[in-house]
Parts: C-alpha cells; sequence; structure tokens
C-alpha cells in the first residue's frame, strides 16, 4: 500500500511555474496570474507591513459596495475636511463644493485624495469611524488575516498593517467589482464640478520619462513608515497579472516603487511561460465510416489509474483475510 501512495504522489505533481525574484529595491513583492490562479514570484509577502495609500483600495471598494446612488450628490463641510495632514495627497476639493459619489471614487484613486477618501467615510457612514469599521469588516469577509484599517487613507497611524498577500487578495477580489475595474484603470477623469484629476503614474511619465503604457492600473502609495508601495495590473499573453510591492526606498525624483513594478513586470513578460494543459488522445474508434476520437486530461487518466489500483490492492487484501478465516 506504501508503494501505491507513493506512485499517488509521484503522477499528481503540484504544478509551480514561479520564477526566480529579480533584483528589486521593495521589501517584500507579490506577483500573481490571475487565470491561473497562480503566485509566480514572491518576496516576505507575509511579512506585516505599512502600507500607505494602498488603503484606499479598501475605502474605495467599501463605498462601492454601501452606495446606492453613484449620481447622487454630496455637498463637501468644514467636518468632513478637517484633520486632514498637511503632508497628505489630495484630490483638490474645497469646502462647498458638489460632487457625485462617482466623482469621489476617481478622486480617491486617481490622485490618491486623503480629502476624497474622508468625505466618502462621511457621506456612506457619518463618521471616519465609523466607515473604518466596515472597512475592517470587509476584510474579514474576503478573508485576509493580516490586515487592519484605522483610517481611510493610509497615513502613517498605530495599528494599521497589513501585507504584500493580504493586498494582492484585496485587490483581486475588488477587480472582480465592474466599478472598481473601472475606477482603477482609469488614466485621468473630470469631476462634475469640473476638477481633473489624473493617475498618479502620469506624473512620472511628464517628470521621468517612464515608459508606463504597460499598466492597465495602479495604486501608488508613500508615507514614512511605509516606504514607497505600489498595486499594479497588466497583462501577459492575455492573462491578467497583478502585483504588490511594498517598501521601496524613499528617495528624491527616484520612484523605486515604479521602476520596480516595471523590473516584474518586465521579468514577467520575458520568461513566464503560461503553462499549457498536458492532454491524452486515446485510440480512434473505428465504426464502418464512422471515426470517433477524444481528448482525456493527462491527470484524470493517471487519478484513474491510481484509484484502479487501490481499490485492487484493497479487495485483494479482504479476500486473503477471509482466506485465513
Amino acid at each position: 500500500m506504501k508503494k501505491i501512495l507513493l506512485l499517488f504522489v509521484c503522477f499528481f505533481p503540484i504544478g509551480v511555474n514561479a520564477l526566480d525574484m529579480p533584483e528589486i529595491n521593495s521589501e517584500a513583492a507579490i506577483v500573481y496570474d490571475v487565470n491561473e490562479d497562480t503566485v509566480i514570484l514572491e518576496k516576505n509577502s507575509d511579512e506585516v507591513r505599512s502600507i500607505a495609500s494602498l488603503t484606499k483600495i479598501m475605502t474605495v471598494l467599501t463605498a462601492i459596495e454601501n452606495i446606492d446612488d453613484f449620481s447622487a450628490s454630496v455637498t463637501i463641510t468644514n467636518e468632513m475636511l478637517a484633520g486632514i495632514y498637511w503632508n497628505a495627497s489630495v484630490a483638490g476639493l474645497k469646502v462647498g463644493d458638489t460632487v457625485t459619489y462617482m466623482d469621489l471614487l476617481y478622486a480617491a484613486i486617481l490622485p490618491s485624495g486623503a480629502d476624497a477618501t474622508q468625505v466618502l467615510a462621511y457621506a456612506v457612514s457619518g463618521s471616519v469611524d465609523a466607515f473604518v469599521a466596515k472597512m475592517n469588516e470587509l476584510a474579514l469577509r474576503i478573508g485576509v488575516t493580516n490586515t487592519h484599517y484605522v483610517n481611510t487613507t493610509g497615513l502613517d497611524q498605530d495599528g494599521a498593517y497589513s501585507t504584500a498577500y493580504d493586498q494582492l487578495l484585496i485587490l483581486s477580489y475588488a477587480l472582480k467589482n465592474p466599478i472598481f475595474r473601472t475606477v482603477y484603470t482609469t488614466k485621468s477623469y473630470t469631476l462634475s464640478n469640473g476638477l481633473q484629476v489624473e493617475a498618479t503614474i502620469s506624473k512620472y511619465n511628464e517628470i521621468l520619462n517612464l515608459d508606463t503604457s504597460k499598466i492597465i492600473g495602479s495604486k501608488t502609495g508613500n508615507t514614512t513608515n511605509a516606504g514607497l508601495c505600489m498595486s499594479a495590473l497588466f497583462y501577459h499573453e492575455n492573462h491578467e497579472i497583478i502585483l504588490i510591492t511594498l517598501g521601496a526606498e524613499v528617495v528624491e525624483d527616484v520612484p523605486y516603487n515604479l521602476i520596480d513594478t516595471l523590473t516584474l513586470i518586465d521579468n514577467v513578460n520575458e520568461s513566464y511561460v503560461i503553462p499549457k494543459e498536458k492532454t491524452v488522445t486515446t485510440a480512434s474508434i473505428v465504426s464502418s465510416d464512422v471515426v470517433v476520437s477524444s481528448n482525456i486530461n493527462y491527470n484524470t487518466i493517471i487519478f484513474l489509474i491510481i484509484l484502479f489500483l487501490l481499490v485492487t490492492v484493497f479487495l485483494f487484501r479482504r479476500v486473503r483475510r477471509r482466506k485465513r478465516k
């Protein structure tokens, strides 16, 4: 029986398509093939860290799941903008502005607007604390185990943490929502009050002349505790690939989060081979003038063979026991 079980293990290898991690500045990273449900690159992905403005992915997702009418208007009050740190990235919303819920989603993701995330919190839940509670509830429903939110912005604050792996799970879940996907993959947008917002990576194109055309959607982050962070969606041979990078060094005019993202994208495009399912073609069944052939999954055949052997051994042992009696 032990020999049979050994055969079972040997004929059912776990498909491993992981690549060697290239040299990157980020302390943690993970790259995931959505179509294959496979992690293909990983570095310290379970390490608990600050995640900066990647927090806004959950902020926007939570808002989407709690908004009934995205075209409804919200008038911004003093309370909604109170307490935002002076160094926080903002979309440029002002007290008295009237915008829609949809406007606020774009203003939160594209320019990473802390003002937009805080307005969403008040408009949806009446307070930041009540809204953050919903964020943590949703995180638990998604199934992440090493993530906790304490604000809507991702600005450094005790008790806020996550991992690259958890952020991968959250973004993967979020991208299944058509509204989130549309917002996340948009590069520029004009709010109903006339304010224009752009994705943060557009600035890198303008200032540093980095080619970001392969990035379909993204969210960047940057705080003292978190360092430079980034999430991104791109395609490789028609497969959707998600990546997360956390904890890159903060150096003036050197966007290591984006540089690492582009390095990982190039590595995948150059080295990652999409696994192809093995098939075995059975002998053709010829009958008069009809020819029938079929393709059977290789693993299925092996499974049936092993199952047959296990059953045979089991029956053989039962017969031997009866004879002894």
